[in-house]
């Protein structure tokens, strides 16, 4: 007995003394060191940025869940860890220079690390953009590099994880030019506010918004909708996430006028068998999906009156409303059809919301719901904005009928008051700057 134990721990030591032989014979799986490894990374994308002549494309979306759809950002990366920064939303014309750094946190991150007028607009917490005052667009300015290739670049928001791409911006265009090409896209895109997709077989009918394509679709006897943020380019659309429709799977979509009466989008990949064409929609319709934007003028006496208290007040305190509009809003909170307005003073951005119920093609009711922002609710006790809601439904709910100057393609809706005759405006779908004034 004693022999076959000795036996066994003799085998045992061999085979642990050959295990450790094998190991210290294993080529190591990198040639380099994790911090080399690191290094050579941080090079190469720095390398990469600088190498393109006329800067880089940014497909930005802030927010962790798109709400505000795409944004085209240009970054160009020079010595010394400049890099200069232009945005569809600032406009042609406008740039702004910082620095940054490539440091090395669970991968390769890019970060704007000074403060850049242009970029840090979207991170700001503080801008009345977005959500406004508190929360601005959520945006980054910091970037997890996914995936490195010389003529793209994908990046994940450190903060929303909202993935990203960069290619080369062409030498052949400034982004000035590419600004305005985009401006043109988007117009044509504001003509069509309801679509419908149609196949040989099915039938989907949409809402195109400013960035994102809403779907309608019915689940267990009601209505559901879906949104699918896009980025507007030169093409068209691409959208962050590919729609599905049945059996159809659509990544972007291009504008073709010359189908139809009134032009269709074609979905810009194979395999897509059907297109949008353009719906028109009930009045009410075309004031519940579009921003309306509010002037002085567009009110009927009464409404002038209630209207001259705001501004009283809002100018004795030295601000003034830059626009305000009708229209859809989404945050955390939920979704909000209201009264929307940006004041010229810091954080003036705020909201009013409306309980409303369509009655017909042409009619609809209108209440404040006493809801809405924190900057709402202290400028409607503060700036008696509370006498700008009187002639839409402040205290009460008002019944309206709407007419158009054009059904196809309206550019003003008027509300008459069904109770009051006295009690009409307009708003118009332009944007209306400085209303008090106008």
């Amino acid at each position: 007995m004693i022999k076959h134990i000795s036996e066994y721990l003799l085998a045992v030591a061999v085979a642990v003394l050959t295990a450790q032989s094998c190991v210290s014979k294993i080529d190591p799986i990198f040639d380099e060191s994790s911090a080399n490894r690191a290094e050579a990374m941080a090079e190469r994308l720095n390398e990469t940025l600088t190498s393109s002549p006329n800067g880089w494309l940014l497909e930005y979306y802030p927010s962790s869940g798109q709400y505000y759809g795409g944004f085209n950002v240009f970054l160009s990366f020079s010595e010394g860890n400049k890099v200069k920064v232009g945005s569809e939303i600032a406009g042609t014309g406008k740039t702004a220079t910082s620095t940054y750094t490539i440091y090395q946190s669970a991968g390769c991150v890019l970060s704007l690390d000074t403060y850049n007028e242009v970029m840090h607009y979207f991170a700001d917490p503080e801008s009345s953009a977005g959500q406004g005052a508190g929360y601005g667009y959520e945006g980054d300015f910091e970037f997890n590099v996914l995936d490195l290739q010389d003529d793209r670049i994908t990046l994940k928001g450190r903060k929303t994880g909202s993935r990203m791409t960069m290619t080369p911006m062409p030498v052949s265009m400034s982004w000035d030019d590419y600004i305005t090409a985009v401006k043109e896209e988007e117009q044509a895109l504001a003509r069509y506010s309801r679509v419908r997709y149609e196949t040989a077989d099915a039938k989907f009918d949409g809402r195109l918004n400013r960035r994102s394509l809403d779907v309608f679709s019915e689940v267990d006897g009601e209505q559901v909708t879906t949104t699918y943020p896009f980025i507007v380019n030169l093409m068209g659309v691409t959208f962050y996430e590919p729609v599905q429709l049945g059996e159809d799977r659509i990544e972007g979509l291009v504008y073709s006028p010359d189908m139809g009466d009134d032009g269709a989008f074609i979905p810009v990949n194979d395999g897509a068998e059907g297109y949008f064409v353009p719906t028109y929609p009930n009045i009410t319709d075309y004031l519940i999906d579009k921003n309306w934007f509010f002037t002085y003028s567009g009110f009927s006496d009464y409404g002038k009156r209630l209207w001259d208290k705001a501004a009283e007040a809002l100018k004795a305190d030295g601000d003034d409303i830059t626009y305000c509009y009708l229209g859809n809003i989404s945050n955390y909170y939920g979704d909000f059809y209201a009264f929307n307005f940006f004041c010229t003073k810091s954080g003036g951005r705020g909201y009013l919301a409306f309980d409303y119920e369509i009655k017909g093609e042409d009619k609809i009711s209108l209440k404040f719901s006493q809801e809405g922002s924190q900057t709402g609710k202290d400028y409607y006790v503060n700036y008696y904005f509370n006498y700008l809601l009187t002639p839409l439904g402040n205290d009460r709910k008002r019944t309206f009928t709407l007419t158009v100057d054009d059904i196809r393609n309206p550019q003003w809706i008027k509300f008459t008051d069904d109770d009051d005759k006295a009690n009409y405006f307009t708003v118009y779908r332009a944007t209306q700057y400085y209303p008090l004034s106008n």
